[in-house]
């Protein structure tokens, strides 16, 4: 009796540790099937967000950068430049900004500027600060403008920095000069631009800087509806406000776009963010990449 018992026990504890390695190896096969499935996933997405990458640098070089909702090209009949994202397909999906039709940092109006600061909620006192002190950072001069701010303020603040007396590089500066410390980076991302532009565009404009510009509820609305329809054009903004194209006023689409591809594929994103100077008469340099980033918004 007693060896049969001693033979019971035996079996029963291989049989747990067979259960115990059953269970480790289902468990680590699960885990193993995950892990693969998530690279399988990531790859796909990489190929078709590259794939739609592909595809839209072939209409921008081969297409007037214009709305057209007849054409056949599946791009160019979707595609908008005032950055609203439009969907491809079923997981891809495209914005494009024109940065001519953003607020310049490096060039631009002072009234105007000072305007769209007062239109995204910064301060009478702290707008006047940073358009005079945005001049004082990018000139070459030490003298001070009435709201400005010069060297000798920041050394008088103790900031580890000067004025840099020449163009912004980056907007992240915006933060380092006097006034500009409630323009976060959301609103620098959305509505300013460091890029050196030819002119400004209205056409694609945000409604807050059209607000800023043109100062007409009523016909800014018209300009909106006008443009989800995809028939805006010059004459039909001259129509509605009498601004027409001048040294500083463009309404063609410039060669700087920001783009931003998206790709979702089974509850997983992946997006792609970049700089693009597309210039299709150029042979030598058609198109240049900067500014690029991944998975962030």
């Amino acid at each position: 009796m007693s060896q049969r018992g001693i033979a019971l026990i035996q079996v029963l504890i291989i049989t747990f540790v067979l259960s115990l390695l059953g269970l480790y190896i289902n468990q680590s096969v699960g885990e193993q099937v995950k892990i693969t499935t998530s690279i399988q996933n990531k790859f796909l997405m990489r190929l078709e967000l590259e794939k739609t990458e592909a595809d839209l640098l072939q209409a921008l070089l081969s297409n007037n950068k214009y709305p057209n909702k007849s054409a056949d090209n599946s791009i160019t009949s979707k595609w908008n430049f005032y950055g609203k994202e439009f969907q491809l397909n079923d997981n891809a999906y495209v914005t494009l900004t024109d940065l001519s039709s953003l607020m310049g940092l490096n060039i631009s109006d002072a009234t105007l500027l000072k305007n769209v600061l007062l239109q995204i909620g910064v301060d009478d006192v702290s707008a006047r600060e940073f358009v005079d002190s945005l001049a004082d950072w990018k000139d070459k001069n030490d003298l001070s403008r009435l709201n400005g701010a010069e060297s000798a303020y920041y050394k008088q603040h103790k900031k580890s920095y000067v004025a840099r007396n020449g163009f912004l590089q980056d907007p992240s500066e915006v933060a380092l000069i006097r006034g500009g410390e409630q323009i976060t980076p959301k609103l620098l991302n959305q509505y300013f631009t460091t890029e050196i532009v030819a002119g400004f565009n209205p056409l694609n404009a945000p409604q807050k800087i059209l607000n800023a510009f043109i100062n007409d509820e009523n016909n800014i609305q018209k300009i909106l509806q006008l443009r989800e329809q995809g028939a805006l054009n010059s004459y039909a903004f001259y129509k509605l406000t009498g601004v027409e194209a001048d040294e500083y006023i463009t309404f063609a689409t410039g060669s700087k776009i920001k783009v931003q591809l998206r790709v979702i594929y089974n509850g997983a994103q992946l997006t792609k963010t970049y700089t693009l100077d597309a210039t299709p008469q150029s042979y030598t340099k058609p198109m240049v990449f900067s500014h690029i980033s991944w998975n962030k918004n």
